[in-house]
C-alpha cells in the first residue's frame, strides 16, 4: 500500500456508497486500502453514522466531566491501593529480617 493518506470522512463515505455499488474488494483494491478496513469503515457508518466515521467523541460536557471525576477516583484509588501493596511489603521484609 503506497498512499498511507488518512481519508477524511466524506471520503470514507463516498468509498463505502462506491463499494456498495461495485463490490467491496475491487473498491478497496482502487483506494489501496485494505479489505477489513473498508469493512470496519462500513459497519461503523451503519452502527453510527457519520459522526462514527470521524473518529470524534459525541460527548456532552456534563458527561465528560462525570467521565473525569470518575477517572479521578479511579486514579486516586491506584494509588492508595499500590501503597498498601508497599506498606505489606515493607512488613514482610521487616519479618523475614527479624527471624
Amino acid at each position: 500500500m503506497k498512499n498511507k493518506k488518512r481519508k477524511t470522512t466524506q471520503e470514507k463515505i463516498t468509498i463505502i456508497k462506491e463499494a456498495r455499488d461495485n463490490g467491496w474488494v475491487e473498491t478497496a483494491r482502487k483506494h489501496d486500502i485494505s479489505y477489513p478496513t473498508l469493512q470496519s469503515w462500513k459497519l461503523r457508518f451503519e452502527s453510527g453514522g457519520e459522526t462514527a466515521l470521524s473518529g470524534k467523541l459525541d460527548i456532552s460536557s456534563g458527561e465528560l466531566k462525570k467521565l473525569m471525576r470518575e477517572n479521578q477516583k479511579l486514579k486516586e484509588l491506584v494509588a492508595e491501593k499500590e501503597l498498601e501493596i508497599r506498606i505489606k511489603d515493607e512488613l514482610l521484609k521487616k519479618r523475614s529480617y527479624c527471624r
